[in-house]
C-alpha cells in the first residue's frame, strides 16, 4: 500500500534534485580509472575523469535592446533522463500573488522554471572546476531551495526576485531573471566556467544574429549543428583525402568507400540530422579513433573508450600539452602518430558500418543509430510491456548540440540516446510575444491515458506550447478538468468533473 502523500516528501524530492544537479564523485562509467595508473610518458587528460551531474540545467537571455520588440528574452534548457513517465510537467499554481505556469517535478508544488504575471526565472548549472568539491545537498538547502522558488513567484520585479536568491540559492546554479524591461543574474557577476563546445556554439549563433525574436530564440535551442564535429573534423581529416588503404578493408573497396565518404564529410557542416548519413560516419570514426588511443592503456576499461569524448580527441589531436604521445601504442616498438591512428581509425569504422549497415553508404542514416527510445519506467518495471509502451522515434543532435543526447556505453548500440534535452521555455513579457514550453513526454505516465504521448510529436517537429497566466484564457482552452480532493484515510476518493 503506498503511504498518503506528506509535505515531508516533497523536501525530500526537492533534497535529491539537488543532489542530481552534482556532479558525481565518480561516474559509474569510470569506475576504478582514477585508481589505474597513467603512464609516465603521458601527459594527464583531465577529461578522462570530468564527471558529469544525472541532470543539469541551463539557460541564456537577451536583453531588451537585442530584441524585436525591446522586451528581455528568457530561455531554458533542462537536461537529464528521457524516460517515461516524463521527469518533468507543465503547471499552472494559482497564488494569492498571481498564476505561476512552466515546468515542476512530481510531488513539488512550486514552478522550478517558469514565469511568473511579472518575472521569468531560470537556472544555469556552474562547472564542477568553478565550485569545491561536491557534497550532498542537506534537507536545510532543500527547504531553502523550495522558499527560493515561492518567493521567485511571488516577486514583484527582477530586483525583488534577485533579494529572493540571497542566501537561498543552492551552490553551482546561476539564477537568471526578467522582467518586461530588466535582465539580472545571481550571482550578480558572471561566473567563469570553462568553455564547452554547446557554449561556443552557442556564441556563434549569438554573434550571428544581433537582433533576435521568440521564434530566433526556440530556433537557437532547436539547433542541431555539431559544435564538436565541426571542431574536430578537420583535424581527422586533413591529411587524409588522397591516401590509400591500412589494409583493413579489401584495397579496392577501401579506396572506394574511403573517397566517396571523404568526398561527402568534406561538404557537410556539421548539422546531425537524422536523415543524414554524415553524422553517423563521423561518430563512428571518432569512437573507432579514441579505442585506438585508450585502449592500450586502458585495455579492461572498456567503457572509457567506447563512449566518444570529444573534449579528449581534441586535446590529443591537437597535441595540447604534448597529448599526442598519447596515439602512440605503448606495446609496439614504433612510435605510432595521430596521423596513423586517424587513418587506421577510418578503416575501423568503415568496416564496422559495412558489417553493420550493408556496403550503400547512402544508407547509413543518423537516425536509425541515433533513434530517441523513451522507455516506460513505472514502479515496478515490466519487461516487454514497458518495450512496448515506450516512444521511439530517429532523432537528430548529439552530445554537443545545443539540443543534446547523451550516448550509451553499450557496444552494441553505441549512440542511441540514454539522456538529454528533456524541457525547453523561452519567456518573454511584451505584447506581441509569449512564452512557450515543451517536454518530450506527455502531461500522464498512464499508458491508457490520451495525454502520456501527447507531447511527443510535438517535441519531434520543433513545436512548442505557447502558455498563458491568464486562468480565463486557460480554462477556455482546456478539454475537461480533473480535481483531486484530499483523501480520507478508510477510503482515498478522486472526483473527476471533466467535461467533453
Amino acid at each position: 500500500m503506498i503511504a498518503a502523500w506528506r509535505p515531508v516528501d516533497s523536501l525530500r524530492l526537492a533534497q535529491a534534485f539537488l543532489n542530481d544537479l552534482q556532479p558525481e564523485r565518480r561516474q559509474n562509467d569510470l569506475s576504478g580509472l582514477s585508481d589505474l595508473p597513467i603512464p609516465s610518458d603521458r601527459p594527464l587528460l583531465p577529461e578522462l575523469f570530468v564527471t558529469s551531474p544525472k541532470v543539469s540545467l541551463d539557460a541564456w537571455a537577451l536583453p531588451g535592446d537585442r530584441t524585436a520588440t525591446g522586451a528581455p528574452i528568457l530561455a531554458a534548457d533542462i537536461r537529464g533522463p528521457l524516460s517515461l513517465p516524463s521527469e518533468w510537467y507543465l503547471a499552472d499554481i494559482q497564488l494569492p500573488t498571481g498564476a505561476a505556469i512552466g515546468a515542476t517535478l512530481p510531488g513539488v508544488p512550486f514552478i522550478v522554471v517558469g514565469r511568473s504575471e511579472r518575472v521569468a526565472w531560470a537556472f544555469r548549472s556552474v562547472s564542477q572546476k568553478a565550485v569545491k568539491e561536491p557534497e550532498n545537498p542537506t534537507a536545510a538547502q532543500a527547504s531553502n531551495f523550495l522558499m527560493m522558488l515561492d518567493r521567485l513567484a511571488r516577486s514583484a520585479d527582477v530586483n525583488d526576485a534577485m533579494d529572493a536568491c540571497m542566501n537561498l540559492s543552492p551552490a553551482g546554479l546561476e539564477i537568471l531573471a526578467i522582467d518586461r524591461e530588466t535582465l539580472a543574474r545571481w550571482p550578480d557577476r558572471e561566473v567563469e566556467t570553462p568553455l564547452s563546445f554547446r557554449d561556443a556554439r552557442l556564441a556563434a549563433l549569438d554573434e550571428r544574429q544581433p537582433i533576435f525574436s521568440v521564434e530566433g530564440a526556440i530556433t537557437v535551442q532547436r539547433d542541431t549543428v555539431s559544435a564538436a564535429a565541426r571542431a574536430l573534423l578537420p583535424i581527422m581529416a586533413k591529411e587524409l583525402w588522397f591516401v590509400g588503404s591500412t589494409g583493413a578493408l579489401e584495397e579496392n573497396r577501401a579506396d572506394e568507400l574511403r573517397g566517396d565518404i571523404l568526398d561527402q564529410l568534406a561538404q557537410w557542416n556539421g548539422d546531425m540530422d537524422r536523415f543524414s548519413p554524415e553524422p553517423l560516419v563521423f561518430w563512428a570514426w571518432a569512437r573507432a579513433l579514441q579505442k585506438r588511443i585508450l585502449q592500450d592503456e586502458f585495455p579492461s576499461a572498456t567503457k572509457v573508450w567506447a563512449r566518444p569524448n570529444a573534449d579528449v580527441l581534441f586535446a590529443v589531436l591537437s597535441d595540447r600539452g604534448g597529448s599526442a604521445i598519447w596515439c602512440d601504442i605503448r606495446p609496439s616498438t614504433r612510435i605510432e602518430t595521430c596521423q596513423d591512428q586517424v587513418r587506421a581509425a577510418l578503416d575501423d569504422a568503415i568496416g564496422w558500418l559495412v558489417d553493420r549497415y550493408g556496403p550503400d553508404p547512402s544508407a547509413w542514416v543518423w537516425g536509425e543509430a541515433h533513434a530517441l527510445n523513451m522507455g516506460w519506467a513505472p514502479i515496478r518495471s515490466s519487461g516487454i510491456i514497458s518495450d512496448l509502451l515506450s516512444l521511439k522515434a530517429p532523432s537528430s543532435g548529439d552530445s554537443y548540440t545545443m539540443i543534446a543526447t547523451l550516448f550509451t556505453s553499450d557496444d552494441d548500440r553505441p549512440f542511441a540516446p540514454s539522456g538529454g534535452t528533456n524541457f525547453q521555455a523561452v519567456m518573454s513579457f511584451s505584447e506581441e510575444a509569449g512564452s512557450y514550453f515543451i517536454a518530450p513526454a506527455g502531461q500522464s505516465g498512464h499508458p491508457l491515458s490520451r495525454f502520456y504521448e501527447n507531447l511527443f510529436l510535438m517535441w519531434m517537429q520543433g513545436k512548442y506550447l505557447a502558455m498563458s497566466t491568464d486562468l480565463s484564457l486557460a480554462r477556455g482552452g482546456a478539454v475537461g478538468t480533473s480535481r483531486l480532493l484530499p483523501a480520507s484515510v478508510q477510503r482515498p476518493t478522486i472526483q473527476d468533473d471533466r467535461s467533453q
